[in-house]
């Protein structure tokens, strides 16, 4: 195969569209792109945003205009649909006011073999187009890709709960062979195979391949039938409510797809084939694998792997992708974990990190990028391009003789205009970024809230091989003494999680905010919390978490009414204690609906009283966990006692009763007198 080229033009609009364009009408119609966001091209040009409905598509040209601002993960996608021989085509500007940009530069320079750079008005040079253009009518898997097809089969041949993880970069051909081993389980006599991931359009080229090993198929816009078999798309959420009958899932991109949302359909389905990519644009599939695979050793510790090296889309050691993983640090990782082990809190030291100390450091980038694609495996090439470009982005580190690790990034979120705070609190104007008074003001109703320095959090990470060592929660002490007298508030927000919120929780922050609505991304609701760093953001911290403690009550029966249990009790104990003083009488009314037979209807409020101090206390920890969901649904919740049965997988109201009455006589006879009264 050919080596794909990439040619650097540099100069002034016109003149680049001009030679833009010259290159791009030698291409033939359906193998060329002009991504631009300006109107030079004309109608040729389409927004760069839409690069990602490109995906699966391969293509001889590509013209990238990046003299506008543009998000980098755009550019990571569209060097993945170049094929074997295709030229990228990349436009810059004379001067450069992005460092992010000025870096791309200096890395090309590295493979100026492949890279061309020319500049107004040099000429540019030869460059061959000369592609197959035609349509495959059969497509043969290589070597790697007939193995994997035959581990495919076996998932669904074999025992059952074996799930395959098959992960690859990109252009190895892993979501073609997804698509020619569902074919062949078609001709097998399987009727049913369901495919799910972040996007149909994603999935596209295996039921491309699908159809061409199956000629008389029919295509649908959900997939294909064939026959009595039939290969569907359906969306991970759907796919959750729906639950359809499958002779198997096949899972794509599943690092794009949130860990929750993949353990359930692990939990929902006997036979699972999950394909990830390992560097890519969308996020890093190491840092997934390193997460999921958690999931598979405690759920199905007899899964499987394998791992395609082989590229099928470009020639081998190819120097577009290669110049991709260095430009786009898509192949960063953290300082090796021996070069580290021995740090501890005592020999670590704190630093701030400047944009100019990582452009001048490769080494110190990688280390923080690579930390950060570990730690968080949604991590993409646009946030690369944040570091380096926004003004209001803050870094700072753990130091281990000169490794990184740990790193916090921070973006500043100054006061706000009184007008525009009004607006914002009357619900006339948005915001864009600024997310903690925006927050505070529009959502959690502090009218004053506008008027402080926040420091928010949107990134930490501390090296994997120093995990449960204390650092992270040393490195929030350094970072709050840090800010002492430069911010009021530090803050955070995320999507909820137990174990990064008792980690936030440890470390002194508190919640005083939460989401409305569950995340189409993640399916959870979002958590702001705040930590007081001046005494004038003391009080504004006091007024949003008692502001906080007076709606809880409300919210958990209303708009947290389908918050998962765990999730629940752990946000139940950070809420500043509503405590509720249960009388004597009502301590009676409890003990005889433990004991006897008292009615719910009759206990409800005094039992909702009981139940809303017990929480977090060792009393409710010795509670059986179904008995516990049963009383958080039932009691704090105010779900239907029909529905929470069913999803408990009760009887009936009769069963129901009976688990609540045992929950809290179970409750009352491992608590104190102070804790039950």
């Amino acid at each position: 195969m050919q080596q794909r080229q990439c040619l650097i033009l540099q100069g002034e609009s016109l003149w680049l569209n001009e030679q833009a364009l010259a290159l791009y009408h030698k291409a033939s119609d359906t193998q060329r792109l002009y991504l631009s966001d300006t109107d030079q091209a004309g109608s040729v040009a389409v927004p760069i945003k839409q690069a990602t409905q490109y995906l699966g598509r391969e293509l001889a040209l590509v013209v990238f205009d990046c003299c506008q601002p543009f998000s980098a993960d755009a550019l990571g996608a569209i060097i993945g649909c170049l094929k074997a021989g295709g030229v990228l085509i990349l436009l810059v500007p004379n001067t450069f006011n992005s460092l992010w940009l000025a870096r791309l530069i200096e890395v090309a320079a590295d493979y100026a073999e492949s890279i061309h750079h020319v500049k107004q008005p040099e000429s540019l040079p030869m460059l061959a187009l000369d592609i197959d253009t035609s349509e495959p009518t059969s497509v043969q898997p290589s070597v790697e890709q007939q193995q994997a097809i035959e581990a495919v089969l076996k998932v669904v041949s074999g025992h059952r709960r074996r799930p395959l993880l098959i992960s690859s970069d990109r252009g190895r051909g892993k979501t073609a062979l997804l698509g020619m081993a569902a074919a062949a389980l078609l001709k097998l006599g399987k009727t049913k195979l369901v495919v799910t991931g972040p996007a149909k359009a994603n999935s596209d080229a295996l039921f491309e391949h699908a159809s061409l090993a199956l000629p008389a198929a029919m295509k649908t816009p959900r997939g294909l039938h064939w026959q009595d078999g039939e290969i569907e798309f359906v969306a991970p959420d759907l796919l959750l409510k729906t639950k359809p009958a499958a002779d198997l899932l096949i899972v794509d991109e599943a690092a794009a797809i949130p860990l929750h949302m993949l353990e359930q359909l692990l939990q929902s389905y006997a036979r699972v084939v999950f394909a990830s990519t390992l560097h890519g644009y969308e996020g890093t599939g190491r840092g997934f694998a390193l997460a999921f695979k958690k999931t598979l050793d405690t759920h199905t510790p007899d899964w499987r792997s394998l791992s395609l090296t082989q590229p099928i889309r470009w020639a081998d050691n190819d120097r577009l992708e290669k110049f991709s993983f260095d430009a786009l640090l898509l192949n960063a990782e953290p300082v090796a974990a021996e070069s580290v082990a021995a740090a501890n809190m005592q020999n670590v030291q704190f630093e701030w990190l400047s944009r100019a100390q990582l452009l001048a450091n490769e080494t110190l980038l990688r280390q923080v990028f690579g930390l950060m694609v570990l730690a968080h495996y949604r991590t993409r090439p646009s946030d690369l391009q944040m570091m380096l470009d926004r003004d209001d982005i803050s870094i700072a580190v753990l130091r281990y003789q000169d490794n990184v690790v740990a790193t916090v990034w921070l973006v500043d979120e100054p006061a706000l205009d009184a007008d525009l705070a009004g607006k914002v609190f009357a619900g006339e104007r948005r915001l864009k970024g600024q997310l903690l008074p925006q927050s505070l003001l529009a959502h959690a109703g502090l009218p004053d809230a506008g008027d402080y320095h926040y420091k928010r959090i949107i990134r930490i990470a501390v090296h994997p091989e120093l995990h449960s060592k204390g650092l992270g929660s040393f490195f929030l002490t350094q970072l709050k003494q840090a800010m002492r007298g430069k911010t009021d508030l530090i803050g955070t927000s995320y999507a909820m999680d137990e174990r990064v919120c008792e980690f936030w929780l440890k470390n002194g922050l508190k919640p005083v905010r939460l989401g409305q609505h569950l995340d189409q991304v993640t399916g959870s609701v979002s958590v702001l919390m705040l930590l007081p760093i001046s005494g004038r953001g003391k009080a504004l911290f006091d007024k949003a978490e008692h502001a906080l403690s007076q709606q809880w009550p409300y919210l958990i029966q209303r708009q947290l009414k389908w918050l998962p249990v765990n999730q629940l009790i752990c946000l139940n104990q950070a809420v500043l204690a509503f405590e509720q003083h249960v009388t004597d009488s009502e301590q009676l009314q409890i003990e005889c609906f433990a004991y006897a037979q008292r009615s719910l209807e009759s206990t409800e409020i005094a039992l909702w009283k009981w139940l809303s101090s017990a929480i977090g206390k060792q009393a409710l920890e010795k509670v059986e966990p179904k008995a516990k969901t049963a009383l958080m649904l039932v009691l704090m919740q105010q779900r239907d006692i029909s529905d929470v049965a069913i999803s408990l997988g009760l009887s009936g109201r009769g069963e129901l009763l009976a688990v609540l009455r045992q929950a809290v006589s179970e409750a009352l006879s491992a608590a104190s007198p102070v804790d039950t009264k």
